[in-house]
């Protein structure tokens, strides 16, 4: 008895396949080891999106903490979680996290990241969604898990509460590793 066609074709699509599965769980992707990441974010606010009175302006300052995943070089993609903290003119508080994604472009790369908050504001707690785009420079070392990065993002957040507050964000994350040079430079100094 002949086999149809299709029986003969499957075999050169299963090989492939398994080819690759075994590719991407070698061990040399398990040996990357995480870049750690911590930032201020400062920028431009516009607040209560879906008031009557749309849009408040309002001054944004934040914080950001990150760890990249599976990335070997500067070149290479990477996930990983975030967690940040912000406030809109000392009016709110929020605090959130998710998962980000890095892709390189060039010299330079973008960071696509997304996840939830809890917010308190004058409406009282509220939850909501978040999603980020930043594009800057984001350093990958080689001699230790801390990398550096400086750059512009746009922000959108989503609150589910009463008081269904809808900001967009848009700023600059500047790591915190700059504002302690001058402070490592002044020791150094001294001590040399």
């Amino acid at each position: 008895m002949k086999h149809p066609r299709s029986f003969r074709v499957w075999p050169r699509l299963v090989l492939p396949v398994l080819v690759a599965s075994l590719a991407l769980l070698s061990p040399t992707l398990a040996s990357a080891d995480p870049q750690m990441s911590a930032a201020l974010t400062t920028g431009l606010a516009f607040t209560d999106l879906r008031a009557d009175n749309a849009p408040r302006y309002a001054y944004h300052l934040g914080g950001r903490f990150d760890v990249l995943l599976l990335r070997q070089g500067p070149r290479d993609m990477a996930l990983g979680p975030y967690v940040d903290v912000a406030t809109e003119a000392f009016d709110t508080f929020q605090a959130g996290g998710g998962l980000e994604w890095l892709v390189p472009a060039g010299a330079t790369a973008f960071i696509f990241s997304g996840g939830g908050f809890g917010r308190t504001s004058r409406f009282g707690w509220q939850p909501g969604v978040e999603a980020t785009i930043f594009w800057g420079s984001r350093s990958y070392n080689y001699h230790s898990t801390y990398g550096l990065g400086v750059g512009l993002f746009a922000q959108g957040r989503y609150g589910f509460g009463d008081g269904k507050q809808t900001d967009a964000i848009v700023g600059v994350q500047v790591d915190l590793a700059y504002f302690a040079l001058p402070f490592v430079f002044l020791y150094e100094a001294v001590r040399h």
